[in-house]
């Protein structure tokens, strides 16, 4: 079989055509475009209730936050009122204590002077006058000015407020042991 020979006809269907020149100042103008506020007027109702909804998820939010910092504030009032009556209560127990302490410290000078001497009994009853006094003072004075009076001891004697601190707690531990085998 025999390919066919290109004959000068089909040579010129198959060339592409050329284009027409432009006329000189005919330019025809392009068609109007709608302008992009038509579709964004589309829009609007849209992002007017995305942004409605926005602002009411903001103020409720600012709502729940300022309900949840009155709470706050509440429980925290409440917690530092429960606390401070805890520490009075603590702050009387604590000068009963004391003070009992400085009444067995008195009551055992004189024990104190028949089996030692004299000497260890005065001793004994300084001690026991100290005691009652620091039992006064935690008495009369209320939580503030304890915790700014004991702040200025700590900080002219840490020595002494280190063994005042041991002292105490080995009496609290031998008060707390005691009463507990009373139990």
């Amino acid at each position: 079989m025999m390919a066919k020979a290109a004959t000068p006809a089909t040579k010129k269907a198959a060339a592409p055509r050329p284009k027409a020149p432009a006329k000189a100042g005919a330019t025809k103008a392009a068609p109007a475009r709608k302008p992009a506020t038509v579709k964004a007027a589309k829009d609007h109702p849209i992002r007017d209730q995305l942004a409605a909804t926005r602002d009411t998820i903001k103020s409720e939010a600012s709502k729940k936050a300022a309900s949840l910092k009155d709470e706050a504030t509440a429980f925290k009032n409440q917690a530092s009122a429960k606390a401070r009556d805890a520490a009075t209560k603590g702050k009387d127990k604590a000068a009963e204590a004391v003070g009992s302490l400085a009444k067995m410290l008195e009551d055992s000078a004189g024990t104190v002077d028949s089996k030692f001497g004299k000497q260890y009994g005065d001793y004994a009853r300084s001690a026991a006058s100290t005691v009652a006094g620091l039992a006064s003072t935690l008495d009369k004075k209320d939580l503030d000015e304890l915790a700014a009076s004991t702040k200025d001891m700590v900080k002219k004697n840490p020595a002494v407020a280190v063994g005042a601190a041991a002292v105490l707690g080995f009496v609290l531990a031998r008060m707390l042991k005691g009463g507990s085998n009373n139990g």
